[in-house]
């Protein structure tokens, strides 16, 4: 029996772990201490803990003694780092992904660069980390403009991608400031620091080629996707193929992606990624030496399972699947796929990283809908990883169709107690522009104002009502009025009827699941026009969230209700709450910029958090003087700390 170690966690780990069951292997996984008891370790045969999931030492001397055979290293973490790949070789076990060299080549955004230079593939201006180094701060400005390079800047991190270590400058004279925030979070991502500027190219399509070598200089490449529609830099929906590549243009990307893969002998699954401006010239951006978070969409429409087809490589044989590795067989995409990032974060909130708990995990279901996640109900989005929980991958015929298709889906998707952006992505897909395809890179934050404060169904101006909101509550927390908070913790009835809302409505069926948090509510649409708002069968979600409040879910939206019988605890007044500097998540105090008695004026940066492997600024809400400061540099934050306070004086 082969025994296959994935050096990874969440959604990616248990998307390896089913084709390593499927071809009868034995399945570790790689763990921290923080992650030990997500839903993959219970899945897997055997846990290897170590202390990071950067610690290349420690993951193969486990791999070693457990005799793993094959190394999967996913995405992010160490899978693009060359020194983990050539100690995973030199170890004697087979390294599912690109060689060493051909990371240290490609893998880098500088050196890719380069090669793709070389290959006559076009490429954007740019001052690499080399020449930033040797070159005085108040010199940059003008070594930029010799190259091109004008305001804004954009400042990218060599290693690794997802966003991170990847910043907008605005104006020369931040560009210190930001490329050592964007250098720091690089090495605390993906463990390389280095970083360089380019030509910032405003609102482009992002097109990307998913490329799989052979490791002999041949290849072939499966179409497109596009991964245009991005907050922060990082992709949120991507779809294939595109809506804006013809056939002919098809081709020329994708015999540019493969002209780096016969350059390097490149080996194994990659994907060439390509900015695309408003004439259709496309430009040279990166190339990802791995597995993409977003590959689900390229197998959808070209009928390939690309793990599979890695392992096979990694055992020595082509797949079959892939067809001809001279590229000679042009395949044609079948139907429209689109995948959404589900994330825990707060898109009200600038979308800031959410981490807590998942008291209900409901995914919805059906032709064309697969859902690829890493938790269930009681699993915990920890603050020491990234922010996606699952990603929602659809498919269908055409287009039309398959945007049909993930409106529906979305709406069937039901996460409660941790914030979450399905919403946010439902107003993305009912979007006139999103339907037509009319969108590039800067399409969200062009929309973001109406795309994060819509407001909700008007099924929750209902299911708010006092005596509406008083049965939901009985129903599913078996309460009646008390301020007694013991009453919480009560166990659900089997069965209840929610009966008759309001004077004249009709009977309603109300099913609660003995010990479970989950609450199922049908509502039948009235014949009365006043509640046409009301769908037939809709089904709505009820939790418990805290002491005073409770989730409610229907329509894929979400919404916090508070309990009508407990008193709310007094609150802060508005001016008290305006002193204080509160952290925005859970994570660690990265740097304090302040002590006590500094002055500050508004939107001063004062402290810089870590969370999620990103850092966030926290900015002062007003001018004032420090009062006190209550965290240093590397504490742990729970939730929303608060770190200082501020005094008018």
């Amino acid at each position: 029996m082969k025994r296959l170690l994935i050096a990874n966690r969440g959604e990616i780990a248990r998307r390896v772990l089913k084709a390593g069951r499927e071809r009868g292997f034995r399945v570790a996984v790689i763990s921290t201490d923080d992650d030990r008891n997500s839903l993959v370790c219970r899945e897997v045969d055997d846990v290897l803990v170590v202390p990071s999931f950067l610690d290349a030492v420690a993951i193969v001397a486990q791999a070693k003694e457990w005799g793993a055979d094959l190394i999967h290293p996913g995405y992010g973490f160490l899978s693009e780092n060359a020194d983990f790949a050539k100690r995973v070789e030199d170890a004697g076990i087979n390294f599912v992904g690109p060689t060493a060299q051909s990371m240290l080549q490609l893998g880098g955004k500088e050196s890719s660069k380069k090669i793709a230079q070389k290959c006559g593939v076009p490429t954007l201006e740019a001052v690499l980390s080399h020449e930033l180094l040797a070159t005085p701060h108040q010199n940059w400005p003008k070594l930029l403009a010799e190259r091109g390079v004008f305001a804004p800047y954009l400042v990218k991190a060599s290693g690794g991608g997802g966003g991170k270590g990847m910043r907008v400058v605005e104006r020369a004279e931040d560009l210190p400031v930001q490329v050592q925030r964007a250098s720091e979070e690089a090495l605390l991502g993906f463990k390389d620091a280095t970083v360089f500027v380019e030509r910032y190219l405003k609102d482009p399509r992002h097109i990307e080629i998913q490329v799989f070598g052979d490791g002999k200089g041949g290849g072939v490449h499966l179409g497109e996707r596009e991964c245009s529609l991005q907050r922060r830099h990082q992709k949120v929906i991507e779809e294939a193929p595109s809506s804006v590549v013809d056939a002919e243009l098809r081709v020329l990307m994708g015999t540019a992606a493969l002209k780096l893969v016969r350059e390097n002998c490149y080996r194994g699954a990659g994907t060439v990624e390509f900015l695309l401006d408003s004439e259709k010239r496309f430009y040279f951006l990166e190339m990802n030496t791995r597995l993409q978070v977003e590959h689900p969409v390229t197998e959808c429409i070209y009928g390939v399972d690309l793990v599979h087809a890695q392992l096979d490589l990694a055992l020595g044989k082509w797949p079959v699947a892939l067809g001809n590795p001279d590229g000679s067989d042009l395949r044609v995409p079948v139907g429209v796929s689109f995948e959404a990032r589900i994330l825990a974060e707060d898109p009200s909130l600038d979308f800031v990283p959410t981490p807590g708990p998942i008291h209900l995990y409901v995914q919805p279901k059906g032709k064309g809908v697969r859902v690829d996640s890493g938790v269930k109900t009681g699993s915990v989005v920890s603050s020491h990883f990234d922010s996606m929980i699952a990603k929602l991958v659809v498919w269908a015929p055409s287009r039309d169709e398959a945007v049909t298709n993930l409106a529906n889906a979305l709406a069937e998707y039901t996460i409660h107690g941790c914030s979450h952006n399905i919403a946010f992505l439902q107003r993305c897909v009912e979007h006139p522009e999103f339907r037509k395809g009319t969108y590039d890179t800067g399409w969200i934050q062009r929309n973001q104002v109406q795309l994060t404060s819509s407001s909700a169904h008007p099924l929750f101006d209902y299911l708010n009502l006092p005596s509406v909101k008083e049965e939901l509550l009985n129903a599913a927390f078996s309460l009646r009025p008390s301020l007694d908070t013991s009453l919480w913790s009560q166990l659900f009835q089997d069965s209840c009827n929610l009966g008759s809302i309001g004077q004249d409505s009709p009977k309603n069926m109300y099913r609660v699941l003995k010990g479970s948090v989950l609450g199922q509510c049908f509502l039948r649409k009235r014949d009365s026009g006043s509640t046409e708002m009301l769908a037939e069968d809709i089904e709505i979600r009820v939790t418990k969230k805290d002491q005073i409040s409770f989730q409610v879910s229907a329509l894929g939206q979400t919404v916090t209700l508070t309990n009508p019988w407990l008193e709310p605890k007094e609150t802060k007044a508005l001016n008290e709450v305006d002193f204080e500097l509160r952290a925005p998540m859970a994570g660690k105090v990265h740097r304090a910029l302040v002590k006590k008695g500094d002055a500050v004026a508004e939107g001063q940066v004062v402290f810089v958090i870590e969370s999620m492997k990103m850092q966030l600024e926290v900015r002062s809400r007003r001018e004032g003087v420090i009062a006190e400061v209550f965290v240093t540099e590397g504490q742990s934050l729970t939730g929303p700390d608060v770190l200082a306070e501020l005094s008018s004086q």
